[in-house]
Protein backbone atom coordinates (compact mmCIF):
# COMPACT_ATOMS: atom_id res chain seq x y z
CA UNK A 1 0.00 0.00 0.00
CA UNK A 2 2.68 2.23 1.26
CA UNK A 3 4.94 1.18 -2.51
CA UNK A 4 1.46 2.17 -4.32
CA UNK A 5 1.15 5.84 -2.51
CA UNK A 6 4.72 6.44 -3.65
CA UNK A 7 4.27 5.42 -7.31
CA UNK A 8 1.47 8.07 -6.97
CA UNK A 9 3.36 10.25 -5.83
CA UNK A 10 6.62 9.95 -7.96
CA UNK A 11 4.41 9.96 -11.08
CA UNK A 12 2.56 13.40 -9.92
CA UNK A 13 5.75 14.89 -9.55
CA UNK A 14 7.04 13.58 -13.18
CA UNK A 15 3.70 14.83 -14.23
CA UNK A 16 4.71 18.51 -12.60
CA UNK A 17 8.35 18.36 -14.24
CA UNK A 18 6.45 17.51 -17.70
CA UNK A 19 3.93 20.61 -16.92
CA UNK A 20 6.49 23.03 -16.32
CA UNK A 21 8.81 21.38 -19.61
CA UNK A 22 6.12 22.13 -21.29
CA UNK A 23 4.80 26.01 -19.98
CA UNK A 24 8.90 26.44 -20.92
CA UNK A 25 8.43 25.61 -24.26
CA UNK A 26 5.71 27.33 -24.77
CA UNK A 27 6.83 30.60 -23.56
CA UNK A 28 10.09 30.05 -25.92
CA UNK A 29 7.67 29.83 -28.80
CA UNK A 30 5.62 32.94 -27.80
CA UNK A 31 8.79 34.54 -27.49
CA UNK A 32 10.26 33.43 -31.04
CA UNK A 33 6.46 34.69 -32.61
CA UNK A 34 7.38 37.62 -31.15
CA UNK A 35 10.26 37.82 -32.28
CA UNK A 36 9.55 37.46 -36.04
CA UNK A 37 6.52 39.60 -35.39
CA UNK A 38 9.51 42.50 -34.57
CA UNK A 39 11.42 41.27 -37.85
CA UNK A 40 8.54 41.69 -40.23
CA UNK A 41 7.68 45.25 -39.09
CA UNK A 42 11.21 46.19 -39.25
CA UNK A 43 11.18 44.77 -42.76
CA UNK A 44 7.82 47.38 -43.56
CA UNK A 45 9.22 49.80 -42.22
CA UNK A 46 12.69 49.75 -44.03
CA UNK A 47 10.89 49.28 -47.17
CA UNK A 48 8.64 52.04 -46.38
CA UNK A 49 11.98 54.46 -46.05
CA UNK A 50 12.76 53.15 -49.74
CA UNK A 51 10.96 56.17 -51.32
CA UNK A 52 12.88 58.35 -53.96
CA UNK A 53 11.63 61.70 -52.56
CA UNK A 54 14.84 62.36 -50.52
CA UNK A 55 17.72 63.47 -52.39
CA UNK A 56 19.72 61.80 -49.57
CA UNK A 57 17.99 58.70 -50.94
CA UNK A 58 20.82 57.19 -52.75
CA UNK A 59 23.33 57.47 -49.61
CA UNK A 60 21.48 54.73 -47.35
CA UNK A 61 20.23 52.36 -49.96
CA UNK A 62 22.82 49.91 -49.64
CA UNK A 63 22.87 49.85 -45.64
CA UNK A 64 18.66 49.17 -45.67
CA UNK A 65 19.11 46.18 -48.00
CA UNK A 66 22.07 44.47 -46.01
CA UNK A 67 19.55 45.40 -42.59
CA UNK A 68 16.73 43.65 -44.96
CA UNK A 69 19.51 40.30 -45.77
CA UNK A 70 20.50 40.32 -42.15
CA UNK A 71 16.55 40.19 -40.91
CA UNK A 72 16.03 37.16 -43.61
CA UNK A 73 19.14 35.44 -42.07
CA UNK A 74 17.15 35.93 -38.90
CA UNK A 75 13.75 35.19 -39.76
CA UNK A 76 15.44 32.03 -41.16
CA UNK A 77 16.77 30.87 -37.94
CA UNK A 78 14.22 31.85 -35.85
CA UNK A 79 11.70 29.84 -37.99
CA UNK A 80 14.04 26.91 -37.38
CA UNK A 81 13.63 27.35 -33.99
CA UNK A 82 9.98 27.50 -34.05
CA UNK A 83 9.68 24.26 -35.83
CA UNK A 84 11.95 22.77 -33.00
CA UNK A 85 10.18 24.46 -30.74
CA UNK A 86 6.76 23.37 -31.35
CA UNK A 87 8.24 19.66 -32.07
CA UNK A 88 9.76 19.61 -28.60
CA UNK A 89 5.93 21.15 -27.28
CA UNK A 90 4.39 17.79 -29.25
CA UNK A 91 6.78 15.76 -27.43
CA UNK A 92 6.47 17.10 -24.13
CA UNK A 93 2.71 16.69 -24.29
CA UNK A 94 2.90 13.32 -25.92
CA UNK A 95 4.74 11.72 -22.92
CA UNK A 96 2.76 14.16 -20.69
CA UNK A 97 -0.14 12.15 -21.47
CA UNK A 98 1.80 9.07 -20.94
CA UNK A 99 2.62 9.54 -17.76
CA UNK A 100 -0.83 10.46 -17.02
CA UNK A 101 -1.88 6.87 -18.31
CA UNK A 102 0.36 5.24 -16.22
CA UNK A 103 -0.59 7.40 -12.80
CA UNK A 104 -4.12 6.98 -13.38
CA UNK A 105 -3.42 3.28 -13.56
CA UNK A 106 -1.70 3.44 -10.60
CA UNK A 107 -4.49 5.30 -9.01
CA UNK A 108 -6.69 2.59 -9.73
CA UNK A 109 -4.61 -0.28 -8.78
CA UNK A 110 -4.32 1.93 -5.31
CA UNK A 111 -7.77 2.50 -4.83
CA UNK A 112 -8.91 -0.93 -5.77
CA UNK A 113 -6.28 -2.40 -3.46
CA UNK A 114 -7.32 -0.08 -0.36
CA UNK A 115 -11.07 -0.92 -0.95
CA UNK A 116 -9.86 -5.25 -1.78
CA UNK A 117 -7.78 -4.72 2.40
CA UNK A 118 -11.26 -2.32 3.85
CA UNK A 119 -13.40 -5.35 2.87
CA UNK A 120 -11.50 -8.28 3.79
CA UNK A 121 -11.07 -6.16 7.34
CA UNK A 122 -14.54 -5.78 7.47
CA UNK A 123 -15.27 -9.15 6.68
CA UNK A 124 -12.79 -10.53 9.33
CA UNK A 125 -14.25 -8.51 11.80
CA UNK A 126 -18.02 -9.30 10.92
CA UNK A 127 -17.03 -12.51 11.26
CA UNK A 128 -14.89 -12.48 14.29
CA UNK A 129 -17.76 -10.83 15.84
CA UNK A 130 -20.53 -13.17 14.78
CA UNK A 131 -18.43 -16.49 15.39
CA UNK A 132 -15.90 -16.29 17.86
CA UNK A 133 -14.74 -19.93 17.10
CA UNK A 134 -13.80 -18.88 13.83
CA UNK A 135 -10.29 -17.74 15.25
Amino acid sequence: MSDDRSRVRRLDRILKVQGQKRLLEEWRLSNLRQERETLDKDDVALLDSLGTESQLHGLFIEAKVRNLRRNEVKRSANLADQSATEQRITTTRRAEKGVEKVRDDARRNRDADEETRSLESSVEGHLARRHPSFE
